[in-house]
């Protein structure tokens, strides 16, 4: 940053591994967040816990009276580490080790704010995920005065949710109902929205950031957040039984329901978060529920497929439908299509069909992609969603395998261009991905069983088994 402490000479230096500690010869220490080798700051196992040690450092230094939060470089902080939160998956950790692992960044940051100093944070750019939980974490935020900069907590985007006190701090700043509406839509919002929202408390010119956090720290700082007071309620109520509260409860479930036909974790366990967590007596009760919630997402396959699809593949490979990939997506749209004439000709009703399509996350139902304008008639009552749901999604795998086995594509290529072109859902990561967390022997295996009952275009091929023979995945583990 271009920006001096206000002209006060630095004494009592301490450096850590993602972070400087400096105390000015006012007593306003400055905490500067630079994470070594990174263009970017990000959260990494070193800096969830280096906050936690600063915290206490600060509160032990009888020099500081309070301390300013800084980013070291051009934005403030991305987030998380993806290809880290990635590599949880493959860990295989238990319930308790996800846990015990999920809570360090959360108990650093309850040390940061019950500290017994006042902490101002300057965020001079972009503070997105982990970077504004962490700025939500201090007493007084002063934000860059610059439309170009974004806040917001995007995790349910990515199969997760804000699992550094997000779910617990923003409602209690906000309130529930625009807290909700942040968090499960993952929107980015403007300084000047979050002003106005009431998550930050002030905005500032390229250069008076560190002032204005500096002086409120001297002038104003109060080192004990809102929901730490006795007597403290959410805005706007938190309890179930009010009217209000619990009518944004079962529309927010009614949404989520609808959107996502239970195939993705995240937006429903955040609601859990947010309404749950808030009603509880303390911040740090609702932390524990927040906390629960977040690291069984970390050990369910939807967040790393989607992240691993839509983010990093997307990222390394820069993603353009290649000129084999017409060929490609036509496979699998007919492979698709072609299942669902299959399933009318064994006398389901079309809107069986088309609703197990969709219930299985697919952006269009097969008949109308073949537009197919078919009236409901009599079907089988007793006939298994979830098998129907399985077809779809294999018969388009087995297709992209094909595709695969003659060396026109990529497990990457096929994921991203099933998700991206053909509406593949999202949640599986992609065709490849699809398989990849089923395993490949129960893949096959599943493959035979249904070729066995509803034809030979479901058996897998000799390349398919001997990949099995090979390893039982198709992606390396992640390090």
């Amino acid at each position: 940053m271009s920006e001096t402490m206000t002209g006060q000479t630095v004494q009592n230096q301490r450096s850590y591994e993602t972070l400087r500690y400096r105390l000015a010869d006012n007593g306003v220490a400055y905490i500067t967040i630079d994470v070594h080798e990174r263009s970017v700051n990000v959260l990494t196992p070193e800096l969830h816990r280096e906050i936690g040690e600063v915290a206490e450092r600060l509160a032990t230094d009888a020099a500081a009276v309070g301390a300013v939060l800084h980013s070291g470089k051009p934005s403030f902080m991305a987030g998380g580490d993806l290809n880290r939160i990635v590599g949880y998956y493959e860990m295989n950790r238990t319930a308790g080790e996800a846990y015990s692992q999920s809570r360090v960044f959360t108990e650093s940051l309850r040390k940061l704010e019950t500290c017994g100093k006042p902490v101002a944070v300057a965020i001079n750019g972009t503070a997105l995920g982990g970077g504004l939980e962490l700025a939500l974490a201090c007493h007084y935020r002063v934000v860059l005065d610059d439309p170009e900069v974004l806040l917001g907590l995007p995790e349910v985007t990515l199969g997760l949710l804000p699992g550094g006190g997000g779910t617990q701090r923003l409602p209690r700043l906000i309130g529930l109902k625009q807290a909700v509406s942040l968090i499960l839509s993952g929107r980015h919002v403007t300084p000047a929205e979050a002003l106005e929202l009431g998550f930050v408390d002030k905005l500032a010119a390229t250069g008076r950031l560190l002032i204005e956090a500096e002086r409120w720290v001297l002038e104003q700082g109060v080192a004990e957040q809102p929901w730490d007071r006795r007597g403290f309620r959410v805005p706007g109520g938190a309890k179930l039984n009010d009217m209000n509260v619990g009518r944004l409860f079962q529309v927010s479930t009614a949404k989520i329901s609808a959107k996502y036909r239970h195939n993705y974790p995240a937006p429903i366990a955040a609601l859990r978060c947010l309404f749950n967590g808030t009603t509880v007596n303390s911040i740090d009760a609702g932390l524990k529920i927040e906390t629960r919630e977040f690291s069984a997402l970390t050990r369910d396959p939807v967040a790393r497929n989607i992240i691993r699809t839509a983010f990093i593949n997307k990222r390394q490979r820069k993603f353009r439908a290649g000129q084999g990939d017409p060929e490609f997506i036509r496979l699998c749209r007919q492979a698709y299509m072609d299942e669902g004439s299959r399933m009318l000709a064994e006398g389901l009703n079309p809107a069986m069909v088309e609703n197990a399509a969709l219930a299985a996350g697919m952006s269009e139902g097969p008949l109308a992609m073949a537009g197919k304008k078919l009236q409901p008639v009599a079907g089988d009552p007793g006939v298994d969603v979830e098998t129907l749901k399985q077809r779809f999604l294999c018969i388009q795998a087995l297709a992209a395998v094909e595709y695969w086995q003659h060396g026109k594509t990529d497990p990457v290529e096929a994921d991203l261009t099933s998700t991206l072109v053909c509406g593949y859902p999202a949640y599986t990561g992609g065709v490849m991905s699809y398989i990849d967390t089923m395993g490949l022997n129960q893949f096959v295996t599943m493959c035979d069983g249904f070729a066995d009952v509803f034809g030979e275009r479901f058996r897998p091929s000799v390349f398919l088994r001997e990949k099995v023979r090979q390893d039982d995945r198709i992606y390396p583990a992640e390090s």
